[in-house]
């Protein structure tokens, strides 16, 4: 920036001399992918259609001056941030300021942001001393405070070298949210910084020319030009109650569920919700539990068949895990009881259960036990039962 390098040439001749060798005798050729941004202004003329399409190769986006104070625009402006549109070059934006006390900062300030309302970023470049009242520190506050409210979370960024900031700005550049430090030299500066001004002298093929380059070291390039142009769609919330919870249960043989990659009706997962099986598929499988959600007052389960995930699928579909063991002996059925014999334990996965014998019709009758099962927290049992060789079913223990 004009005023940085005046202040540069009249330093001594040895140090120019080596920043002469170190910057400026490599013309050096860039990509997109490397961390170089060029800032630029009407000093490098009108752009051509095919000088931004080859600038877009080049860096992953640039700083344009816009004014210097609020009296000055730059004459080159408006052409070329057309042209950054069309081709979709990502650009921000700076001001050479001018202001002499914080009222004169809050507008220029307001001028940079009406002048540029598309930039992705806004900088304060404040590098010579103009305020004459007020305080330095306070008008360079009062530019930040009058531009935040306009930019909608925008970066806002401080330029300037260390000593003119040490100098001037010490206390108002913490309320930038950073410091784009100008700095001429080979190693990177130790100074806390987000971009580094490191040369005036890089040679850009887009343009055919030298121009000012600084470096992406502590931050990408998604930081200050916010990836997509388009925000970020905020996910929904979601609308379901999830816990953990382990258990086997059953699928049952008639269920007409599916099993779904999320628990259907969460809000969260509601694009991206697909089935990835029909219960009928898993028919009579033990699965294995390991997490319970609770949407729109439905139960779902997350099934795993052994070691592979299968999904999701509403409690209903699913009966209780029974284990079943051989046995031996007899049992009198008790007078009048009121437990009946059925062709399977009932609320089994079995979809044709149903009742096979009155329990009343073998009241003080001896059957014998050639099974019993048990249902998953239980601690009472059913018996298959056989009457003088035939086979009745199978009755609660309660039964006798």
């Amino acid at each position: 920036m004009i005023s940085l390098k005046i202040k540069y040439l009249l330093m001594s001749v040895g140090i120019a001399l080596i920043g002469f060798f170190t910057f400026a005798i490599q013309p050096m050729t860039t990509n997109a992918s490397q961390n170089n941004v060029y800032d630029l202004s009407e000093w490098q003329g009108n752009f051509t259609d095919n000088q931004v399409k080859i600038l877009k190769k080049e860096v992953p986006f640039v700083i344009l001056r816009v004014q210097f104070g609020s009296n000055y625009y730059d004459k080159t402006f408006n052409h070329n941030v057309s042209l950054l549109k069309k081709y979709g070059v990502p650009y921000g934006v700076y001001s050479f300021s001018q202001y002499i006390n914080p009222d004169d900062a809050k507008k220029e300030a307001q001028d940079l942001y009406h002048r540029a309302p598309d930039a992705k970023f806004y900088v304060n470049d404040y590098e010579q001393q103009t305020v004459k009242s007020g305080g330095t520190d306070n008008a360079t506050l009062a530019w930040v405070n009058a531009l935040r409210p306009l930019v909608n979370g925008r970066k806002i960024l401080f330029y300037s070298y260390q000593s003119f900031m040490l100098q001037h700005a010490s206390k108002a550049v913490s309320a930038y949210d950073g410091y784009w430090l100008a700095a001429y030299q080979s190693k990177e500066p130790q100074r806390e910084h987000v971009l580094w001004q490191y040369t005036d002298h890089y040679f850009s093929p887009a343009l055919n020319q030298y121009v000012d380059s600084s470096l992406l070291t502590s931050k990408n390039s998604d930081w200050f030009i916010g990836g997509n142009s388009k925000p970020k769609p905020v996910a929904p919330a979601s609308t379901g109650s999830y816990s953990k919870f382990y258990s086997v249960m059953t699928v049952r043989d008639t269920t007409n569920a599916k099993f779904y990659n999320h628990a259907v009706g969460d809000k969260k997962y509601a694009k991206q919700l697909s089935a990835n099986y029909t219960g009928k598929h898993f028919k009579g499988y033990n699965v294995n539990i390991d997490c319970k959600a609770i949407v729109n007052n439905v139960v779902y389960y997350r099934c795993y068949v052994g070691k592979k995930l299968v999904g999701w699928i509403r409690s209903s579909a699913l009966g209780p895990h029974i284990s079943y063991t051989k046995t031996k002996g007899t049992k009198k059925v008790r007078l009048n009881t009121n437990y009946n014999f059925y062709n399977h334990i009932p609320d089994s996965h079995f979809g044709n259960i149903k009742k096979v014998a009155n329990g009343k019709s073998y009241s003080r009758k001896k059957v014998t036990l050639s099974d019993k099962a048990k249902k998953d927290g239980w601690r009472s049992y059913y018996y298959k039962c056989y009457y003088r060789g035939k086979l009745i079913g199978w009755i609660y223990q309660r039964a006798f």
